[in-house]
């Protein structure tokens, strides 16, 4: 049967596996788990849960974009984007296809009918060998269902909690992935500068990077410690 796909929805182009930073070694090891499933014929499902950015949409479409280089067909809905015209009806059939991701899902949990629908998706794409994966902010035993039906499939679903980076090193660490993946070289002494200066939320810092990269390219500058603290001077 053929998948009609109702939207295409562009993925970040910093998300992949190789700019994930775990803040745990627990963490590594399950994400490791989740990685290596992927493409495989198991039919598993994961829940990604976490409070904000902890890497929950990275990770989701970092899944899609490793399996997609794969030549493999995979879906990603944000369902928490109050832009995009999603209903329940948009999951029908998408257990054909390889990998499904679905963001904040836990924005849909207490309406019947996005209930039924995702219960209908993990049963089927659980016979099809094909994998589903769906984030949101609460562990699923704090879900108020509306359905018998969710409750019964989501007992299979495997969940991976998720903690922010707190250690600089770790942040410090992020930004490099980052930069590196970018073709720009972030030197340790200025990566702990920003998280000093800046914020020690990731989304933040890369937003900061992100400045930095344009004006490094602007400039053809390196990123130096001295050409940092100017940029951000005048910004």
């Amino acid at each position: 049967m053929f998948v009609q796909m109702p939207l295409k929805i562009e993925l970040r182009d910093e998300a992949a596996f190789e700019t994930f930073v775990s803040p745990s070694e627990q963490v590594a090891v399950a994400l490791h788990h989740f990685q290596q499933s992927l493409g495989q014929p198991s039919g598993e499902a994961f829940y990604l849960f976490g409070s904000a950015s902890v890497g929950k949409t990275h990770l989701l479409q970092a899944a899609c974009r490793y399996l997609s280089k794969q030549g493999k067909q995979t879906v990603y809905f944000p369902l928490a984007d109050e832009h995009l015209p999603l209903i329940p009806d948009v999951l029908i059939g998408l257990e054909q296809v390889s990998l499904i991701c679905l963001d904040d899902v836990d924005r849909v949990i207490g309406d019947a009918s996005w209930e039924l629908a995702l219960s209908s998706l993990l049963s089927k794409a659980a016979i099809a060998g094909h994998q589903v994966v769906l984030s949101g902010h609460q562990p699923m035993e704090t879900w108020q269902f509306a359905t018998t039906e969710l409750n019964r499939s989501v007992l299979n679903v495997l969940p991976i909690a998720l903690t922010p980076l707190t250690e600089p090193a770790d942040l410090v660490l992020a930004l490099q992935k980052h930069a590196e993946r970018i073709g720009l070289q972030l030197p340790k002494e200025v990566g702990r500068y920003l998280v000093k200066q800046f914020s020690e939320d990731v989304e933040e810092l890369l937003s900061v990077l992100q400045l930095l990269a344009q004006q490094s390219l602007v400039a053809q500058r390196r990123l130096t410690l001295p050409f940092v603290k100017q940029v951000l001077k005048g910004s």
